[in-house]
């Protein structure tokens, strides 16, 4: 399973991810992503982007920029993440 270890934020909206398989793979945002949508914009935002970790799968994560509906209606913020092998697969080698 391809997991990111490593990142490093690079300006504009790209992060470099270093693999568990010994890669170093470019991911652009804009490239991938509609940059439209409305959680894209907020992590889009220079001062969310470069709030980007490593979750415990190796994903990459944004803490409170997502939001879940509860059943009383209620928006709790949740974070967004990138999935390892999205990531992979949508970079390119550097």
């Amino acid at each position: 399973m391809v997991k990111i270890i490593y990142l490093e934020i690079v300006n504009p909206h790209s992060i470099i991810c270093f693999f568990n398989t010994n890669e170093k793979r470019v991911l652009n945002i804009d490239k991938v992503f509609d940059t439209d949508d409305e959680f894209v914009k907020k992590i889009l935002q220079p001062d969310m982007f470069c709030k980007a970790k490593i979750g415990q799968f190796g994903e990459i994560l944004w803490e409170n920029v997502g939001e879940i509906r509860e059943l009383d209606g209620t928006i709790t913020l949740c974070e967004y993440d990138i999935s390892p092998e999205f990531a992979y697969h949508n970079s390119f080698a550097c």
